[in-house]
């Protein structure tokens, strides 16, 4: 493969590829056409390891890349098998992902997964879902201020303080506010 008229083997670059943190791999793509079209779909299709795992890059894959309705039915049944966080008052489940997709999906997620019956057996998180797409607002910073104001997404509030939390995050983060 060509790249800026030098001659470099497609596995090279795969390995060189592979070894790049997410926003190099984003970069890399926009190198010339040939990496674009290689390589897109591959960063593209990353949310599907991040999601669960890595908040940050999971929200910059929502924000950056559009997705099929199928993959967001992918996404939606994904999200459901939510993480446990641990707080000094408790355990809790991990919303973020959640909230995300329902903000981002708007009321795609509450028709295809909590009216579609996907939330049998799971009470509580049906609940907490319903409460997420009831806070939806116009903009993201009034969709904030609404989830601050239920108790029951204490696990999205600034006041959540967890001490023990399953994603690859060294630190807790909070909802981005963008």
């Amino acid at each position: 493969m060509d790249v800026n008229d030098i001659y470099i083997d497609e596995g090279i670059i795969n390995i060189f590829f592979n070894l790049l943190n997410f926003y190099d791999k984003i970069n890399f793509t926009k190198t010339n056409k040939t990496l674009f079209v290689l390589y897109k779909n591959r960063v593209r299709c990353g949310i599907f390891q991040y999601i669960n795992h890595d908040y940050l890059l999971f929200h910059e894959c929502l924000k950056r890349f559009k997705y099929t309705k199928e993959e967001q039915i992918m996404l939606m049944d994904k999200s459901l098998d939510v993480n446990a966080v641990l707080n000094v008052s408790g355990r809790f489940c991990d919303l973020r992902f959640i909230f995300e997709l329902c903000y981002y999906s708007r009321n795609y997620f509450y028709k295809n997964i909590y009216k579609k019956g996907k939330m049998k057996g799971k009470d509580i998180l049906s609940l907490m879902v319903k409460e997420i797409c009831n806070s939806i607002s116009f903009n993201r910073y009034e969709t904030i201020l609404n989830v601050e104001k239920k108790m029951i997404l204490y696990s999205l509030k600034r006041s959540f303080k967890p001490i023990l939390w399953k994603t690859n995050e060294s630190q807790w983060i909070y909802l981005i506010k963008d």
